[in-house]
């Protein structure tokens, strides 16, 4: 009962309690519960007399039945369970207080709603970055006028990106100039999640809760934090945890979708294994969002799924080192699922940057009726495209969302709901060099049906997207500050250690 408190506290937080009975703000109409074979709950608040305990009760009505459940009661919060529920229907949930509380409107109701599966977004920029900012938002926009997605429905928590949306259906979100504002990484993926499991797709609930600038810090609490060495703790800290994922801790949940990292990576990746860094509170953080929402048994499964997203390469923020932030993201093993995290699937984003990201176009301002002298050469393209999709502060904010909800969608259909689908892009297993010959092979098993397809090499004034290391006394997994006067200030060398490198390990020589 204890944790009845704990979670419905936050939850009511942004509720005052001016009505005698409430729901939770984010019990709704029109919303989606989880369905059968796991329960879901419906919560609030109550004014209670001091004379004797309220006595709550549910009543769940549609699809032809009927029934009344006994609530929960602890002070002046209430929390009850539904039946396990089969996916669909159109229930109308009505919660009276019949004793113990101060009389007269003692009756609340929601409507319109209906059994699916449920995914919580979380994370920062790019999962918070509204539909208006993606190229493929107007095909999706007719889809939906066109009768497509009539399933998904969604509900947006206000953010620094992100008005705050009630549940609602898309088609509804569409009528009321809600679908541009809503995440677009969560829309995408439950877009392409009910194009692969086509007419056996159920209602799909998408809950959007990211903050732009946050960092992994915030989405935990701090005693979970602190149990990773080398991660900065600020007043912060635990922030988002408690007003982003504590609120819907009572709410049963599919799984959910995480897509963060830009802000993190000026800290130590670390390692999961010598519990350091981002690479033990990426999976630490896993087991608290499960363990939270779980604690009632029959609601969110305890291993629920969870399906991360790596950084896209415009997400440095200024630093160095992107492959092993890619490495921290996946808890160190470079791949996911893992002992780490287990039941979790993964989406890249890092060849997904933008078709136009140029930021010298962007932070000279080279689009008329700007003045476009030299120092715009060569922009005419990025200009025609920001004309039919601006950007959200620049390249970092890739607006090709699309394909990155199709991979989100894949790894999920295929992980969680059995698909017949590839999981994973293709893991490198080794390499070898042999003269002026590379050789890189490829896990077998984990590439399943796929094959690789290589294309033909153009070199470029970038450095290629692969790279091999040919000097292993250069190797650092993570850097401070680059290199200087021909050294290198290695802030992680593979061992968890700092040390002096006598050469330069960035140098496009090096690799």
């Amino acid at each position: 009962m204890q944790t009845l408190i704990r979670l419905l506290l936050s939850s009511l937080l942004v509720m005052q309690v001016v009505g005698l009975i409430q729901f939770s703000d984010h019990v709704q109409d029109h919303m989606v519960l989880q369905r059968y074979p796991q329960k879901s709950g419906v919560y609030g608040i109550l004014n209670a007399t001091s004379s004797s305990p309220p006595v709550v009760s549910a009543t769940v009505a549609g699809e032809g039945d009927e029934y009344t459940v006994e609530a929960k009661v602890v002070g002046n919060q209430w929390i009850a369970y539904l039946k396990p529920t089969p996916d669909g229907g159109n229930y109308t949930i009505t919660v009276t207080c019949k004793s113990g509380c101060i009389d007269g409107g003692n009756v609340i109701s929601i409507s319109d709603v209906t059994f699916g599966d449920v995914w919580y977004c979380g994370g920062q920029s790019n999962m918070a970055l509204p539909l208006i900012h993606t190229i493929s938002r107007n095909i999706s926009l007719a889809a939906i006028q066109g009768g497509k997605y009539s399933n998904i429905r969604v509900h947006q928590m206000y953010g620094n990106m992100n008005p705050r949306t009630p549940w609602m259906t898309v088609l509804n979100a569409t009528e009321q100039d809600r679908f541009f504002t809503f995440s677009s990484t969560c829309y995408y993926f439950g877009e392409s999640l009910t194009d692969f499991l086509g007419t056996a797709a159920p209602p799909i609930g998408l809950i959007h809760t990211a903050w732009g600038g946050s960092t992994a810090e915030q989405w935990t609490s701090n005693k979970t934090s602190s149990q990773c060495k080398n991660v900065t703790q600020n007043s912060g800290s635990q922030v988002w945890f408690d007003q982003r994922i504590v609120p819907f801790a009572n709410m049963t949940v599919k799984g959910f979708v995480w897509y963060q990292g830009e802000n993190d990576m000026g800290e130590l990746f670390g390692n999961s294994e010598r519990s350091t860094g981002y690479a033990c509170e990426v999976p630490s953080m896993i087991a608290e969002w499960r363990e939270l929402f779980s604690q009632e048994p029959g609601t969110t499964e305890p291993n629920a799924p969870f399906g991360l997203v790596t950084l896209a390469s415009s997400g440095s923020e200024g630093h160095l080192d992107m492959g092993a932030m890619y490495m921290a993201q996946m808890g160190s093993y470079g791949d996911l699922p893992n002992p780490a995290m287990p039941n979790t699937f993964l989406a890249h984003a890092y060849d997904i940057a933008d078709p136009w990201g140029n930021t010298t176009c962007y932070k000279n301002k080279c689009c008329p009726p700007n003045d476009v002298g030299t120092k715009c050469h060569g922009c005419a393209g990025y200009c025609n495209s920001t004309a039919g999709t601006n950007f959200y502060m620049g390249g970092i904010h890739p607006r090709d969302k699309k394909p990155l909800g199709i991979r989100l969608a894949q790894a999920c259909y295929g992980s969680v709901y059995g698909g017949d689908v590839a999981v994973r892009g293709p893991v490198i297993s080794g390499c070898r060099v042999e003269g002026n010959k590379l050789t890189i092979t490829f896990n077998s098993t984990l590439l399943g049906k796929d094959q690789v397809a290589v294309t033909d090499y153009q070199r470029h004034n970038n450095a290629s997207s692969l790279q091999v290391l040919t000097n292993s006394s250069l190797f650092c997994m993570q850097t401070k500050d680059g290199c200087k006067n021909g050294t290198t200030n290695c802030r992680d060398n593979g061992d968890g250690k700092q040390v002096i490198i006598d050469g330069d390990s960035e140098s496009l020589t090096t690799w």
